[in-house]
């Protein structure tokens, strides 16, 4: 096994164990409402994930699309998608353990999900531009990072436990983030890639720590939720839907 795939795996046993535990029920609660804001901008049968993590999206993924291929670098990643899918009836998945960088598909996808993964990436803009090439006609690549600009990391930097608010605390060194995007550096990067920003948005304003938002009651979450839309360049996750300059450029000559 080769160094960035050990490395891979390491942080594959830390991820469950320490990363989302304590905060198991919003985990999923955010990864459920990320997948219903992509939803409405993706269409066809053939869908890719890259990185798995817990394969809590990759469930929903195989439950929204007829055929879905997972490749990630960690094998107990994969086994976990494996696990999550199989509660899926009828579903047709393929997984790829695999590097990005390394992977090569056999045929294009209409849907590209790629949920908190250009954060751990050596060279993010590359990897959209390779992404961008194994989109069928039509497709879209579907993009979510943590926000260095949430809330909570106002808080933080306040309280003095971040020296900045891209900097990288505790958690972001637990699971491999080389980096805190906010929104300018995470447009820029899809431009730089030569890709067309379709949609820009916002999950969960959260003014303090997961662990803590994990207790508060069903309908003051939701309210944190709901407002959502009115400050996403302030939630703890922000989302892009991206399309291909060209393909950009002749949809508007047909609008």
């Amino acid at each position: 096994m080769n160094k960035e795939l050990r490395a891979l795996e390491e942080t594959a046993a830390r991820y469950t164990d320490r990363a989302i535990a304590g905060w198991e029920g919003l985990y999923r609660e955010k990864r459920r409402r990320l997948f219903q804001a992509f939803r409405p901008f993706c269409s066809g049968t053939r869908a890719l994930e890259l990185g798995v993590a817990d394969g809590e999206m990759s469930r929903l993924i195989a439950a929204g699309f007829p055929q879905v291929t997972c490749v990630d670098g960690s094998t107990r990643h994969l086994a976990q998608a494996r696990e999550r899918i199989d509660e899926v009836a009828g579903a047709d998945a393929a997984y790829v353990h695999s590097l990005f960088e390394d992977y090569e598909p056999a045929s294009g996808f209409d849907a590209i999900f790629m949920a908190h993964i250009l954060e751990h990436l050596e060279d993010p803009v590359a990897m959209l531009r390779r992404a961008a090439g194994w989109l069928a006609p039509g497709g879209r690549l579907l993009l979510a990072v943590p926000n260095s600009n949430s809330l909570h990391r106002h808080v933080g930097v306040k309280l003095g436990m971040i020296e900045r608010l891209d900097a990288l605390n505790e958690q972001d060194r637990i699971v491999g983030h080389r980096r805190v995007y906010g929104p300018g550096l995470f447009r820029e990067h899809v431009r730089q890639a030569g890709l067309a920003l379709v949609h820009f948005g916002g999950l969960l304003v959260k003014p303090l720590s997961n662990r803590q938002m994990e207790s508060w009651p069903p309908e003051l979450q939701e309210a944190f939720f709901a407002i959502s839309d009115e400050f996403p360049e302030l939630c703890s996750e922000i989302y892009i839907v991206a399309e291909p300059v060209a393909a950009r450029s002749e949809s508007e000559r047909h609008a």
